[in-house]
Formats: C-alpha cells, sequence, structure tokens
C-alpha cells in the first residue's frame, strides 16, 4: 500500500513531529508517577524507529519478558505494548509500592499490579497525547499484564493485524525512577487505516 511505503520512508522532520508528540506523553506519565510514589520520575522518548513486525524479537529481546497491554480503538485502532525484562519489572514494582530496590524476587499478585498500575500510565499518557496529535478520541481497554516469551504476548495483536500490516512504530523510550535506569519498550501495531491517518495528519502538517 501506498501509504505504507510514505511509512517506511518517513523524513527525519516527519518522524520529529511524531517523536515529540508522545514526548508529550512521556512527560505527563513522569509527572503522574512522581504525584503517585513520590519519587523523582523521568521519561522521553528520545527517537523512534519504523520496523517490520518480523524484527521485533531481535529488537526487543527473546527472552521472558512482563508486558502491559491495552487495545486501543474508535479515533485511532491498534495495539499498545509497554514490555519490560523481568529483573526490571521487579524493581519498578518494589519503587511503585515505597521498598528498597531487590525486596521482590518473584511477580506475586501484589507487584503485578504495580507493573500494570505503571504501564497504564505510561500507555495512556501516550495514546492521550496522540490523540490531541490526531484531533480524534482514542478508547482503550483496561491494562493487562503478560509474562511470556514476546512472540507469544505479540501473538493476538499480529493476528489481527499481521495479515495486513508488516510495520510497526517502536519507541525508543528512556526512563528513570530515582536515577534508576530502566530497560523498556514502548511498541504500537496500528491498524492500517489507523496507520493511514496518521501518514496524512503528518502529511497535512508538511504541506
Amino acid at each position: 500500500m501506498e501509504y505504507e511505503k510514505y511509512l517506511k520512508n518517513l523524513d527525519e522532520f516527519a518522524k520529529s513531529a511524531l517523536v515529540e508528540t508522545f514526548n508529550i506523553g512521556a512527560s505527563r506519565a513522569a509527572d503522574t508517577l512522581s504525584r503517585m510514589t513520590g519519587l523523582t520520575v523521568n521519561v522521553t522518548v528520545p527517537g523512534m524507529e519504523i520496523t517490520s513486525i518480523k524484527n521485533l524479537p531481535e529488537k526487543v529481546g527473546e527472552d521472558v519478558k512482563a508486558a502491559v497491554y491495552i487495545q486501543l480503538s474508535k479515533g485511532f485502532s491498534g495495539h499498545a505494548f509497554f514490555i519490560m525484562d523481568l529483573n526490571n519489572a521487579l524493581t519498578m514494582s518494589d519503587l511503585m509500592m515505597g521498598m528498597p530496590p531487590g525486596s521482590t524476587t518473584e511477580l506475586d499478585e501484589m507487584a503485578k499490579s504495580a507493573v500494570m498500575e505503571a504501564g497504564n500510565i505510561l500507555i495512556s499518557s501516550f495514546a492521550n497525547a496522540l490523540s490531541e496529535f490526531l484531533g480524534t478520541e482514542i478508547e482503550q481497554t483496561p491494562p493487562n499484564l503478560v509474562i511470556d516469551f514476546l512472540p507469544a504476548i505479540l501473538d493476538l495483536a499480529l493476528a489481527d493485524i499481521g495479515q495486513y500490516c508488516d510495520y510497526t512504530l517502536l519507541l525508543k523510550t528512556q526512563m528513570k525512577i530515582e536515577g534508576i535506569e530502566f530497560k523498556e519498550h514502548f511498541i504500537i501495531l496500528p491498524h492500517p487505516s489507523s496507520m493511514k491517518k496518521i501518514i496524512d495528519t503528518l502529511l497535512g502538517g508538511l504541506v
């Protein structure tokens, strides 16, 4: 499809517009997490990559991950994932619950709830920023936490859109809580019509 070809070849100016949009969401997420925990939180999006779906395991890692998943619909349809290594998820749950890092050694129900809440705040903030950028309402399902190998985590989304679309948005996020840096990935897999909506909005802003 023509718009998919354009997406693969987005110029730096267009990418910068999207990155700036997601940085607005990142800043809001950091403020929300900081107010909730009383900790110093910093979240930025230094860049964005358009990548083929089949390359995601190579880029994100093929070991077991903790992923918060939210489905997006209405004005923008797609799937959003906030994906972390398990050790990072344990550390995040400690910080969210006001415990010293290293206190939690397994993702029990309380730890899962803390990680899911953090992921929910991050995804919602990104989705709300994208909603403003596109000038449309985006509905979100309640968050779901999945712990599995990456291909299994992405399976539902790929079954939904993989037959129509080969490319996805991979945000290069950087997150620090109290100076502790987290290794995480934020992935948006849009439906083709929503991918076209992003590109039309970008093109409209470039003419």
